[in-house]
Formats: structure tokens, C-alpha cells, sequence
């Protein structure tokens, strides 16, 4: 479904802001109906990949294969037709919504564009995927701003569905949303993925939210992949020194297990 072969990608020359390479030989694959977390740090390069797997950036060099194709060579007019078998859910419901645009008009965008659908058709499939997202039908018509941040990310998630993609990328879409709200909408989002059945890039730099929606975990640093596998095997074999810190970093709700964990680090440090 998706697969990155030595991929690097590079931020293009502006103004006085020089090139810059945000990823490097990325090896990466996505099979059918499977879940791939994408963890690591603010800076490691994750959200990077994630925009380049639905053509957001270009390739500067290796091969990218998105359903059977090699974006890093495919014209804009082919990049089009294939950004249909594509979802993107982004971080920032708020912003990632026209606030000029009802709820309708946002879900519809991508169906209009494709040019494939009647008016009726539109109207159906948006009914159909506020039902799916567990809003009600009425929510067409209202504004962005009417609605609370995890209906705003729920409607991201509709758009996101509207051409039934193959592949979702879902770049860290509950970190922007208030704790009490993440866990319903990861429910949800888990829940779709196993009725649709669609591929998904979940993008995180939260290892428990992974830890829950995830079948295989690649872990990046410095726009490097520097671990991927299992996700039993990444959580409680880690290989990498980064990656033990990035699961040592996850809070516990246990205090006691919380100090023994300390204490275990610390006693590494000193080693």
C-alpha cells in the first residue's frame, strides 16, 4: 500500500532560508488494512514523512510507491487522480477547517473536486459519513466555530473518508484536544479503521496512543528511521538507546512503578 525506499525529503530554498533535508533514506512499508505508528520527537522528521506519503512534499531522491504508484515520479495530473485513494487528517481540527464553510461544504470538498459525484450523491454521502463519525445529521449546517474541538476533528476525520481512501495519514490528530476528548476520538478512529479497512500512517509522539491503535511502530530521530518492528517488540524489546528513552518518557499512572522507573534511569545514567 505504501512503501519508502531510501527516501529523502528536502525543504526547498526560500528566500534567504537555505534547503533543508528533513528526512533521510527513509525504509518504510505500509501493507494493506495495517496500522504503522510513526513515532518520535518535535523535529524528528515524522510529520515530514507523513505529507510527503499524500504528495504534500516532494521526493528529492529513492522511490515512494503510493497504491501501486511512484510518486516521486508521477505528473501533477496523475498525482491528482491518485490523491483519491488518499486521507490526511491533520493536527489542528481549527485550522484545517474554512470557518467560512459550513460543515457540509467542508465534508463535500473533496467529493466536488473529484468531479465524480451529483449533487444528490454529495448530499447522501455526507449524511452517511456524519453518521460514521458519530455527529448528528443536523451539524451540516453549521459553522466550524459552533462546534467544540473534538467535533471539529471529527469532521476532519469525515473529510478525510469522503472518497473511501486506501491509505489515512492521521498526523498527530488528538494531540491538539483535550485529554477527556483524545481517548473517544482514538476510539473512533480505531473503530473506522476496522470496519473501512483502509491502510493508516497514524503520526505520534505519544508511544501509549501508538501503543493503542498501532500493529507496527517505526521510530524516527533527526529525520532518521532508527527503529521499526512489532509493536510488542518495539514497547517491550527495545534495541535503540533513543527509543528506551521515548518509552521511559510515558507517564504511569502508578507512582510507585513512576519512582522505580526513575530510579532505573537514573542508576543507567550513572553506568
Amino acid at each position: 500500500m505504501l512503501a519508502f525506499s531510501k527516501v529523502s525529503i528536502e525543504y526547498p530554498k526560500r528566500g534567504r532560508v537555505p534547503a533543508f533535508l528533513a528526512a533521510k533514506d527513509i525504509n518504510l512499508e505500509i501493507r494493506p488494512g495495517e496500522v504503522l505508528g510513526l513515532v518520535g520527537e518535535s523535529g524528528s522528521g515524522k510529520t515530514t514523512v507523513g505529507r510527503a506519503a499524500v504528495g504534500l512534499l516532494p521526493v528529492k531522491s529513492g522511490s515512494l510507491i503510493v497504491a501501486g504508484k511512484d510518486i516521486s515520479k508521477t505528473k501533477k495530473s496523475e498525482l491528482q487522480e491518485l490523491r483519491s485513494k488518499l486521507g490526511i487528517v491533520f493536527q489542528d481540527p481549527g485550522s484545517s477547517l474554512n470557518p467560512r464553510w459550513s460543515i457540509a461544504q467542508s465534508i463535500a470538498e473533496p467529493l466536488v473536486l473529484s468531479k465524480a459525484f451529483s449533487k444528490d450523491q454529495i448530499s447522501r454521502r455526507i449524511d452517511e459519513l456524519l453518521n460514521q463519525v458519530e455527529l448528528p445529521i443536523s451539524y451540516r449546517n453549521r459553522y466550524p466555530h459552533e462546534l467544540s474541538g473534538g467535533q471539529r476533528q471529527r469532521v476532519g476525520i469525515a473529510r478525510a473518508l469522503a472518497l473511501s481512501p486506501e491509505l489515512l495519514v492521521a498526523d498527530e490528530p488528538t494531540s491538539a484536544l483535550d485529554v477527556s476528548v483524545q481517548a473517544r476520538v482514538l476510539e473512533l478512529l480505531k473503530q473506522l479503521q476496522k470496519e473501512l479497512g483502509f491502510a493508516c500512517l497514524f503520526v505520534s509522539h505519544d508511544l501509549a496512543v501508538v501503543d493503542y491503535l498501532a500493529d507496527r511502530i517505526a521510530v524516527m530521530s533527526h529525520g532518521e528511521i532508527v527503529e521499526q518492528g512489532d509493536k510488542n517488540q518495539i514497547l517491550r524489546n527495545p534495541q535503540q538507546e533513543y527509543t528506551k528513552r521515548l518509552i521511559a518518557a510515558v507517564p504511569v499512572p502508578d507512582p510507585d512503578d513512576q519512582r522505580k522507573r526513575r530510579e532505573s534511569r537514573l542508576a543507567s545514567t550513572k553506568s
